[in-house]
Parts: structure tokens; C-alpha cells; sequence
């Protein structure tokens, strides 16, 4: 009954509009105030406790290389990139722009920045090839989707540290996913233009594929030395988050030579209020979470689970639907941070890899990113696109159950996230 009333009191301040890391110190707060007689100072030791961690380092050094890569000018060689790959295909540019995102999120690990950086060039360009600006805004939207999916990823190493796997496998994991999603959200978009008659066909030509790839070089070089240095055991996913934003820096200012001192402190600035605002929840998380530890919901989620759902199959999908239905309300990052502890213990014991499940939770999580009323990537898009929400929103959809499908198939078919782990 007390596990009941912090969560009651955590989603009440969240209807309030308590932002969501003061929701979960408020509400731990609370709990100990009112219903025990332990030192209030245990809410600081937790909160410290969640963040005094070498592998959560890598989540600043991941934001301020993202950044550093929007604002060096990679996304406008990333997309001229794609047009030449892909821009004969059907669908033109609605499959560039999902291909550029697919690329962008490999540097990023945010759908936030990956919608921004790419949907600014694209938004417009597809509206003036003929697409509705409510459909061109809503799959900008949906590829942004790909940036916590996608290696590097934020969401990966938060649920990595909060299931306590290594980060290098949940990492690598989510490549084939990524992949998968993108792939189908491909012929989707290729199909629908065809019916709707949007968008026309560039000629493919060798020779523009050759420049594109000749002035993306090290856009391209990014992702692999990030990937390659934690595959090959090279430096842990912390000194590649900040190998990562050392190369971003060098690229930005001696290669492409589009970052200047002024940038680049604007760049740090914003990065670390993110990176901030990150670790806040995360610290808030640990507060909430030792509080439920205590009170044994976790103990008795398995119980539960144990006692009702014989399948793990079942299992999977329930735990499914109520990642797509948390995910409509609160944001990935503390989603992950709170039902990580809670079910994936439940999930080992059913014998599923807690690195499939992690795979799972983290695309269920990002499907949110598109679905009202929280979804950030819909007011990301709404802004860079200047669309208005509701245009927009009715668009979202057939995408949105793209992605569905495509987290049913990686929920049955184990192999997608786990073929590639040593």
C-alpha cells in the first residue's frame, strides 16, 4: 500500500506539471517523511550514489559530440549523402530523409537532435517536391526515432548501467535492430508515396554518390571509430563517448571549419544543461527507486508475473503494451531508469537476455517519441517544419504502427539483438 501511494503521489505531481526529476525526489521525499523515521539525508546519499559512476560519463561526452556534429555541418553532407544513394528510389526524398536520419543517429544517439539536424533541410525540401508538410513533418519526426536506437545510443548505456550489462553488448545490440526498423520503414514510405502520388525521382549517378562520399568522409569516419574502439576492446564506451567528442571538435573546427569559439560555447553550454537535466533524473530515479526496493515491488512485480503469465512469450507482450502506454505520458530517459530495476530481474527469471529485453524496452521507449502528449520529436519537427501539431499528428500514425511491428518481430526473433554480441 505505500509502494502504491509514491507511485500514486509521483504520477500527481507529474499531472501538476512537476518536471520529472522533482516528481521522483518530491514523491521519495515524501514517502520518508510521512511513512518512516529514516534520516531524510538518505534521498542525497542515493542520489549521489546513481550518479558517482566512470560509465555514466559517457553521457555528457555522447550529448556535447552530438552537438558539436549538428553544428559542424555533417547533417547537410549526411543528407546530400543519402539523396545520392537513395533518391532514385520510390519515395524520393521521403527515403532520404529516413536514410540521412538512420546515418545521423549513428553520430548522435538522440532522436531530439537527429530530427533537428535532418528535418531542417528536409522538412522543406519535401514540401516543395509535392509532399502534404503535415506527412513530411510527421516522418521527420518518426526518423528521429532511429537516434536512441541506433549506436551510440543514451538510452542504451542508461539501461546497460540500470540492468547492470555491459554497455559494449547493449551497444552493439542495437545495430541489427536499427537496422530492421529501417528497412521497414523504407518500403513503408516507398509504398504509401506511390499511392499518393508524392515526391519525384532523381536519376542515380556514380559520380555524385563518389563526391557525396568524398565530403562526408569523416562525418562517415565517427560512428566507426566510436563502434570499432568498443568492439575491438580498444577504450571502454566512456573513452569513446569522449574520443567521440574530441574528434567531433576537431572535425568541426580544423576539417569542415564551421565551428568557431563563439559556437562552441554556446554548444557547450546548452550540451551540459542537457547532460544536466540527464543526470538529474537519473540521481532522482535512485532516490525513487531505493524507496521501491524497500517497500519490495520489485519482489513483488515477479511474484505477480510468476503467479499469472506462464509464458515468457506473454510476458514480452504484456510488458510491450505497458512500455508503448508509459511512453505516451513520460519521457524515455526516467522510463527506462524506472522500469529497468522493477522488471528486469522479472525477465532473467522467465530466461529472457536481459540484453534482448533492454533491446525491447529501449525501441518501445522511443515509439513515445512520436505519440502525443509528451512526444518530443513532434514538437521538434513541429518547430524546424513549421507545422502546426494537429496537421501533423493524424500522419503520425501509420508510422507510429511501423514501428510497432517491427518491435513485435525483434521481440519474437531474439537473433536480431543478439547475432552480432561475441
Amino acid at each position: 500500500m505505500d509502494a502504491l501511494l509514491l507511485i500514486v503521489g509521483f504520477f500527481a505531481l507529474l499531472a501538476y506539471g512537476v518536471p520529472v526529476a522533482v516528481s521522483l525526489i518530491v514523491a521519495a521525499l515524501g514517502y520518508i517523511l510521512l511513512l518512516t523515521d529514516i534520516p531524510v539525508i538518505i534521498v542525497a546519499q542515493q542520489a549521489l550514489a546513481g550518479t558517482d559512476s566512470f560509465t555514466l560519463m559517457a553521457v555528457p561526452y555522447f550529448i556535447v559530440a552530438g552537438a558539436l556534429m549538428q553544428a559542424a555541418g555533417i547533417s547537410t553532407r549526411i543528407v546530400n549523402l543519402a539523396r545520392s544513394l537513395v533518391g532514385w528510389m520510390p519515395g524520393g526524398l521521403a527515403v532520404v530523409t529516413i536514410l540521412a536520419s538512420m546515418f545521423f543517429a549513428a553520430m548522435t544517439g538522440a532522436g531530439a537532435a537527429t530530427t533537428a539536424a535532418v528535418g531542417g533541410m528536409m522538412i522543406p525540401a519535401m514540401v516543395k517536391d509535392g509532399y502534404h508538410r503535415g506527412y513530411a513533418s510527421a516522418l521527420q519526426a518518426s526518423g528521429g526515432v532511429f537516434g536512441p536506437i541506433i549506436p551510440p545510443s543514451i538510452l542504451m548505456i542508461l539501461y546497460a548501467v540500470t540492468a547492470e550489462v555491459s554497455v559494449g553488448d547493449m551497444l552493439i545490440a542495437g545495430i541489427l535492430p536499427g537496422i530492421l526498423l529501417g528497412l521497414m520503414m523504407i518500403v513503408f514510405v516507398m509504398v504509401q508515396s506511390q499511392r499518393k502520388g508524392f515526391g519525384t525521382r532523381e536519376p542515380f549517378e556514380l559520380k555524385k554518390v563518389g563526391v557525396a562520399l568524398k565530403e562526408s568522409f569523416w562525418a562517415l569516419l565517427a560512428p566507426i571509430i566510436i563502434l570499432g574502439g568498443i568492439y575491438t576492446g580498444i577504450f571502454t564506451p566512456t573513452e569513446a563517448a569522449a574520443i567521440g567528442c574530441f574528434y567531433s571538435l576537431v572535425v568541426g573546427v580544423l576539417i569542415y571549419r564551421e565551428i568557431t569559439v563563439p559556437k562552441m560555447l554556446r554548444i557547450l553550454f546548452e550540451s551540459f544543461k542537457v547532460a544536466a537535466g540527464i543526470m538529474l533524473i537519473v540521481g532522482g530515479t535512485q532516490a525513487f527507486g531505493w524507496v521501491l526496493t524497500r517497500e519490495g515491488l520489485p519482489q513483488a512485480a515477479a511474484r505477480f508475473f510468476a503467479d499469472n503469465v506462464s509464458s515468457p512469450l506473454l510476458f514480452l507482450l504484456i510488458a510491450i503494451v505497458l512500455f508503448l502506454v508509459a511512453g505516451c505520458f513520460i519521457d524515455a530517459v526516467p522510463n527506462v531508469l524506472i522500469f529497468g530495476p522493477i522488471l528486469v530481474p522479472v525477465a532473467v527469471a522467465y530466461g529472457i537476455d536481459p540484453i534482448h529485453f533492454g533491446i525491447v524496452m529501449v525501441v518501445a521507449f522511443c515509439a513515445g517519441l512520436i505519440t502525443p502528449p509528451v512526444g518530443v520529436n513532434l514538437f521538434v519537427a513541429s518547430e524546424v517544419g513549421g507545422t502546426p501539431l494537429r496537421v501533423m499528428i493524424p500522419h503520425v500514425w501509420p508510422f507510429f504502427g511501423v514501428i510497432v511491428a517491427g518491435l513485435v518481430v525483434l521481440a519474437l526473433v531474439p537473433w536480431f539483438s543478439l547475432a552480432l554480441i561475441p
